[in-house]
């Protein structure tokens, strides 16, 4: 599952879309450093990566080895940091996904997901929950994909209002 990245909070929402929706084991990276901080999520499937060190790569196998069984879903946000909930076009960090392309040998599903807030006139806001599923083979890459993610999100974004 790709996602968009906006605060702390956004992998709880992922949480609570895995166990309406998809039911399966759910585990997902986070930088180490900020990891420690809230070692308290590893109780609930987070794994660290360090970026530009040697354990990154074992960080990477890990992620592959995951995506071998179907029961599990393995979240990430290819922003690789929080950025405002208004951006509009997503750029990819360089790094997980491309190295799942080139390990991962079968064919996979991947879930894009954009979660939107509109307070409105509310007291509480309101969450926008949007999701699709794209079935990708062996011949995708990481650049395809960030452009097919840029296109739902652009859709979210006009289903929002807001683009």
């Amino acid at each position: 599952m790709i996602g968009n990245h906006f605060s702390f909070y956004d992998g709880f929402i992922q949480i609570l879309l895995n166990r309406k929706v998809f039911k399966r084991r759910l585990t997902f990276m986070m930088l180490e450093k900020k990891l420690r901080e809230n070692m308290v999520l590893t109780k609930i499937g987070a794994s660290s990566i360090s970026k530009g060190k040697r354990s990154s790569l074992e960080s990477l196998a890990y992620a592959v080895e995951l995506l071998q069984d179907k029961e599990n879903l393995f979240l990430f946000f290819p922003q690789g940091k929080i950025k405002s909930m208004y951006t509009r076009e997503f750029k990819f960090e360089k790094g997980l996904l491309s190295h799942i392309f080139e390990n991962l040998k079968n064919d996979f599903q991947l879930v894009f997901n954009i979660n939107l807030i509109n307070y409105g006139t509310n007291l509480k806001p309101d969450i926008h929950v949007y999701y699709e599923t794209q079935h990708i083979t062996a011949n995708s890459n990481a650049e395809d994909v960030e452009r097919a993610f840029n296109r739902f999100a652009q859709v979210c974004f006009t289903k929002q209002g807001v683009a």
